[in-house]
């Protein structure tokens, strides 16, 4: 099991100098992945950080704490710019970098306020052809694809990602069956279960269930399970049971998380210097 931070840079950690100073935190306490939220608009005003610039201060921060999104909604991005994002922060940061991936909302506008595909059908089609797209290009191309909504014939692309394969994982709403189709060909699977917000840490039993699913869609043996977890709420004993059955069920990462503008950050920065579960 390993133990990382789901961390929203928003409001007053819209700031990249600050999310970085956190990271290096969140690495000397022993946190082992440090992920950020990816948006462009949060409701309220709330202020919001692009998440690869951010990672770019995080990367030069740190040393050792794997880094990336969870998630970037590929229907809002060019894949081939992802690409080379993507490729770049993993030689900043000496191979560290995971991109999750999924659908995305358009709750906050964060499509339509642009003109962009909003319902979830076009989303997902275009998610697909999308990753489809990144994939190639991080394997190094040449690139020929030619969908409904994207054309592309590149040459090689280059310089290619210091990993490989580098490590791509999926949100999957549960039960629904294409994101785990989707999360089956990839390196990693990050279960959103229907719950209030914020929501409950996961049942191992829930977990379980994902685990099975993905094997009998022929996911890899290695594939990582993600989940969010409240795990400073929890009293220490408790936490130990939650970790070891969680484990045992399939999964692989447990990400304390926080939500957007709450809590202050000298509470965020408290939970980041206690660490992880001993």
């Amino acid at each position: 099991m390993r133990f990382g931070l789901f961390v929203p840079a928003f409001a007053e950690l819209a700031d990249p100098r600050r999310v970085a100073d956190l990271a290096h935190t969140a690495e000397e306490s022993g946190w082992e992945g440090f992920y950020l939220w990816d948006h462009v608009l949060r409701p309220g005003g709330m202020g919001v950080a692009d998440p690869w610039v951010t990672l770019a201060a995080v990367a030069t921060a740190t040393e050792r704490v794997r880094i990336g999104t969870l998630v970037t909604p590929l229907a809002r991005r060019r894949p081939w710019v992802l690409a080379r994002q993507v490729s770049t922060l993993d030689h900043l940061s000496g191979g560290r970098v995971v991109v999750g991936i999924g659908l995305g909302h358009d709750g906050w506008r964060e499509f339509s306020a642009f003109g962009e595909v909003a319902d979830a059908r076009g989303r997902g089609r275009l998610l697909d052809e999308s990753l489809d797209v990144l994939r190639g290009l991080l394997g190094g191309g040449p690139v020929k694809h030619r969908g409904d909504q994207l054309a592309v014939d590149t040459p090689p692309f280059v310089p290619r990602p210091v990993q490989d394969p580098l490590p791509i994982w999926a949100a999957c709403q549960w039960p629904n069956r294409r994101p785990l189709v989707r999360a089956a060909r990839l390196q990693g699977c990050f279960p959103i279960f229907p719950t209030p917000v914020p929501p409950p840490p996961p049942t191992a039993t829930e977990v379980a269930e994902v685990r099975r699913e993905l094997d009998r869609l022929g996911a890899r043996p290695d594939l990582d399970l993600v989940v969010r977890c409240s795990m400073s709420l929890e009293e220490p004993s408790a936490l130990r049971r939650r970790v070891s059955e969680l484990g045992e069920a399939g999964v692989t990462w447990m990400l304390e998380g926080f939500a957007p503008g709450e809590p202050p950050p000298a509470v965020v920065e408290q939970v980041v210097r206690r660490g992880p579960p001993q």
